[in-house]
């Protein structure tokens, strides 16, 4: 350990003795506003240097032979970018005086690569500022925190498509749910890829693909007994059915030998592709009673063109069916014939939804008796799980759709033509900010090699 009392010494002229303590004010003020914390960082920089030079000179850190012998070769300047501004400081480089190699003792103490701009700290700010607004606006609000930050949205766009904050792990044994969704984004389609991806698809014979700028970005996440979220990631323009294969293939990396399931139930909103592709995660799938009337009713005015009191009527009996809660009572003191009695609602319940599906067919509305139909046989999951395991599960997705409102919102609202990296990049942050902080302040903490082995105070004036 290096332990140095570091004296910092102001320079005051004093013309006399004939100032008042209004120009004291205004004289420390301008001296903080020329220098500043940046001044004084760059002082304590210079003061690190010598102290980690003479260091390394008398010990030995430097390995490049046999016998190295160090002197001073000069030194070089760097400017990096910092929440306190723009730093330009010089560090000392060592030269081997029996092998010739040259060192930088600062820069191997400070962890700073060799082609670094920017401060991880400050990196982490702009990561944090992009998840909630566009390049150009959150490059527009850091430099408005501080003058002395220079810099532009295409260089904090180059950083974005670098950072690896976005890494999420997708390996979990202790989820009890897992959800997924999707949203549309505005997606940059270049013209010379088109082209190569038509190539390739002409000569195994396929039809050519062709240009839109529609893209979707899908998401999954877990949910824990604790009922705490755990993100699992984030794609953009891939099937449900290679995301769920991903998943379950990290997971279960000996599935012939002992195959596991990720979570226990699968809660979706009845897309056909999502069920079939995540299904591989969950023992059990739980249709969201909340989608069920939601979709229904577009469907009946819109693609059926049912009148009002029909539409009315079909959602007051889904609404009256999904009427069934699990019991406010402890699940031990539950006994079984209430769990009898509970389980021939269900059963009541899932009959009525076939009643109502035959009532709509014969009313000519076909396409919606076969929604109904087909939502029937995954609605009471959550009673029946309930019922087996005594663990409450949730029967619809609204902490997901609470998510992909925050997602649209960034992927929209406030930007477009995204490329399917950078939107997946993106959502992926959103993901890890919003749901799981934790992960995401440990991983900036290991980034920025937070130690704890300097402390800096103010002892006073001498």
């Amino acid at each position: 350990m290096i332990t140095k009392n570091i004296a910092l010494n102001i320079k005051t002229c004093l013309s006399g003795l004939s100032f008042s303590f209004d120009e004291l004010i205004l004289e420390t003020k301008t001296l903080f506003e020329n220098e500043g914390i940046p001044g004084f960082l760059k002082l304590l920089i210079s003061l690190i240097d010598n102290i980690v030079v003479e260091h390394w000179k008398a010990s030995d850190e430097a390995k490049c032979c046999s016998s190295p012998h160090l002197n001073r070769s000069g030194t070089r300047s760097k400017t990096i970018i910092t929440s306190l501004g723009n730093i330009t400081f010089e560090w000392t480089l060592l030269k081997c005086k029996n092998c010739g190699s040259t060192h930088n003792p600062l820069k191997e103490f400070l962890g700073i690569d060799k082609n670094q701009k920017h401060s991880n700290e400050f990196e982490k700010i702009c990561m944090e500022a992009v998840a909630e607004n566009s390049f150009r606006r959150s490059t527009v609000g850091i430099i408005k925190t501080n003058e002395n930050i220079n810099f532009n949205h295409r260089s904090l766009h180059r950083w974005f498509m670098a950072t690896e904050s976005d890494n999420i792990s997708v390996k979990h044994d202790d989820l009890n749910v897992v959800l997924g969704d999707g949203t549309g984004f505005k997606r940059f389609v270049s013209k010379a890829k088109l082209e190569r991806t038509n190539k390739i698809r002409e000569k195994t014979g396929q039809k050519p693909v062709e240009k839109t700028n529609r893209g979707e970005v899908r998401i999954v996440m877990g949910i824990r007994d604790d009922n705490s979220i755990v993100p699992l990631g984030a794609w953009a323009s891939e099937s449900w059915k290679v995301i769920g294969k991903s998943i379950d293939k990290v997971n279960n990396p000996n599935k012939k030998i002992a195959p596991t399931k990720v979570a226990n139930i699968l809660v979706a909103d009845g897309e056909i592709g999502l069920n079939n592709g995540l299904g591989v995660l969950a023992h059990h799938q739980q249709r969201c009673l909340w989608h069920v009337p939601h979709e229904l009713k577009p469907l009946m005015k819109y693609q059926e063109k049912a009148g009002d009191e029909d539409i009315k009527y079909t959602l007051d009996q889904v609404h009256s069916i999904f009427q069934l809660e699990i019991p406010e009572k402890d699940f031990e003191a539950v006994t079984t014939e209430e769990k009898v009695e509970l389980n021939e609602k269900i059963l009541a319940c899932e009959l009525q939804m076939k009643l109502l599906s035959e009532y709509l067919e014969h009313k000519g509305y076909s396409k919606a008796s076969t929604y109904v139909s087909n939502a029937r046989s995954n609605l009471f999951t959550y009673l029946k799980y309930w019922m087996k395991t005594g663990v409450v599960t949730p029967k619809v997705t609204s902490k997901l759709e609470r998510l992909m409102r925050e997602i649209g919102r960034r992927i929209k609202k406030f930007s477009f033509n995204w490329s399917e990296k950078g939107c997946a990049k993106m959502t992926r942050i959103i993901l890890k900010v919003i749901t799981d902080p934790k992960s995401w302040e440990a991983y900036w903490d290991n980034k920025m090699k937070l130690s704890g082995n300097i402390r800096l105070s103010f002892e006073g004036v001498s």
